[in-house]
């Protein structure tokens, strides 16, 4: 999702949310409370049937209570990241569950001292070592995809440096060029054309698996039918022969 909008010709807002990759250990954690939560009505189902009628209502508490905390724990594993750009300001923000909001930083674009791919597409290591900075902000879809950028910041929040991984796309990188130094500049170009060479190369090896699957629907190739030979019967070749003879 992203938002626009230009005053007199000059970007000065620009708005971008991405969505957090899912997060297998939440994923684990919500069917753990569903299984402890259908065991235990399970068990008081057959207790309440067989011992104590009282029981029967706990669990149907019990049933409720679990369901508030399953829509919560879902609720709560929705995480978004918002890159709001102002007039050469950019501000980060976490949304958990598309109702808390809490601001991660703001800096200025000028201020930026490095930039890049925090994970060599032709290697696949991390190219920075960032254990040593203090401060490490995580704001990024995925921190171990190609696409994902660090950027070395003097965080405005903790008035001091730090590293910020982020997703930017095209568009807010275009808007974040301007205010870079020369030498940034030049390496975020190439950085462009890298990120442009593997979205080709992505998007030419599914093209080419989709030509390798098998087609079902293909129509199958005509069958030959062998030609029939006509036969003659002796009475009819005497008829041809008087025939021809007469002619």
């Amino acid at each position: 999702m992203e938002k626009y909008m230009s005053v007199d010709n000059i970007s000065s807002y620009y708005e971008q949310v991405v969505q957090k990759k899912v997060n297998t250990g939440a994923v684990a954690k919500i069917t753990i409370v569903i299984m402890l939560i259908l065991t235990f009505i399970g068990i008081s189902t057959v207790l309440a049937l067989t011992v104590a009628g009282w029981i029967l209502p706990v669990a149907l508490v019990s049933l409720g209570l679990g369901i508030y905390i399953i829509v919560r724990m879902i609720k709560s594993s929705g995480i978004e990241y918002e890159y709001t750009f102002v007039t050469g300001e950019l501000r980060i923000a976490r949304i958990k569950g598309k109702a808390k909001r809490r601001n991660i930083t703001y800096f200025d674009c000028k201020n930026i001292d490095d930039m890049g791919h925090y994970i060599d597409p032709k290697t696949g290591r991390k190219t920075i070592a960032t254990n040593k900075y203090r401060i490490l902000l995580r704001a990024a879809a995925d921190p171990f995809a190609f696409d994902t950028y660090y950027f070395s910041i003097h965080d405005k929040v903790r008035r001091e440096p730090a590293i910020l991984l982020m997703t930017p796309n095209e568009k807010l990188l275009g808007m974040i060029k301007p205010y870079l130094s020369v030498e940034l500049k030049k390496k975020l170009i190439k950085l462009q054309q890298e990120d442009a060479l593997i979205k080709a190369s992505v998007s030419k090896s599914s093209d080419t698996e989709e030509k390798t699957e098998p087609e079902n629907d293909a129509p199958q190739a005509a069958e030959t039918k062998p030609e029939k030979t006509e036969t003659k019967s002796p009475v009819t070749e005497k008829a041809e022969t008087k025939k021809n003879g007469k002619k």
